[in-house]
C-alpha cells in the first residue's frame, strides 16, 4: 500500500479569532499553535503538526500526525501487518455508532496529502477489521500486555472499573515526575520507572 495516512488527534475551535484585525489574528494563531504543540503534543507518542482548517473549518486548529504507512512489516518474516486503527479514528465511522467523545478529542483520518479517505473505503476497512477480531476473554485480576507497535488492539464494552497503564520501553527516561500526582497515573510512573 503506497498511500500513507495521517490521524488528527484533537480539534480546537477558535472562531473568536475571526473578530481580530488580520495582523493580531495571525499572531494569535501562531501563539495558539505553539501553545498546543507545547501542551498537547507531548501527551501523544507521535510527531504532530499543528494545522488550521484541515477539515474545512478555517478556525479549527488540529494536531495532525505526520504521514505514516498503514502497513508495517514483521521484523523477522517481512510479512505485511495492518498497523492503523483508522476504523476507530475515522469520524465517518464514529458518527454511525454511539460515541460520547467531545469535539476537542474527536479524531479523524486523512490520506497523507490530507485529502479525505472515501467513506466506502473506510467502511470496507472496518468490515475487514471486524471480521478478523480475536477475542481475549479476561477474568478479574488478569493483565494483558501488548506492544502498540506490533498489534492492532482495542477493548469491548464492559461493566466495572478499568485500570489502564502504559509503559514506553526504550532509552528515553520518564521526564515528568509530576504525573504521580495525577489520579490514575501512579501506576504509569511506577511501570515506567521500573523499566
Amino acid at each position: 500500500m503506497r498511500r500513507k495516512v495521517r490521524i488528527s488527534v484533537s480539534n480546537l475551535d477558535f472562531d473568536v479569532l475571526d473578530k481580530l484585525p488580520p495582523p493580531q489574528k495571525e499572531a494569535a494563531m501562531r501563539k495558539l499553535e505553539q501553545m498546543v504543540a507545547d501542551g498537547v503534543a507531548p501527551k501523544f507518542d507521535m510527531d504532530l503538526e499543528m494545522l488550521w482548517g484541515t477539515d474545512g473549518r478555517a478556525m479549527r486548529l488540529q494536531a495532525v500526525q505526520n504521514a505514516q504507512s498503514p502497513v508495517n512489516r514483521h521484523p523477522a518474516t517481512g510479512r505485511p501487518a495492518w498497523f492503523c486503527n483508522l476504523h476507530n479514528q475515522a469520524r465517518f465511522l464514529r458518527e454511525r455508532r454511539p460515541c460520547g467523545t467531545p469535539e476537542v478529542g474527536m479524531t479523524d483520518i486523512y490520506f497523507g496529502d490530507l485529502s479525505l479517505i472515501p467513506g466506502e473505503m473506510l467502511q470496507h476497512i472496518n468490515e475487514v477489521s471486524e471480521k478478523n477480531i480475536v477475542t481475549v476473554p479476561m477474568q478479574p485480576g488478569e493483565v494483558l500486555l501488548c506492544d502498540n507497535y506490533r498489534v492492532l488492539h482495542g477493548r469491548d464494552i464492559f461493566d466495572g472499573d478499568r485500570l489502564h497503564a502504559v509503559s514506553w520501553f526504550g532509552d528515553e527516561k520518564l521526564q515528568d515526575d509530576s504525573a504521580a500526582n495525577k489520579p490514575g497515573d501512579l501506576l504509569n510512573v511506577v511501570l515506567n520507572s521500573a523499566f
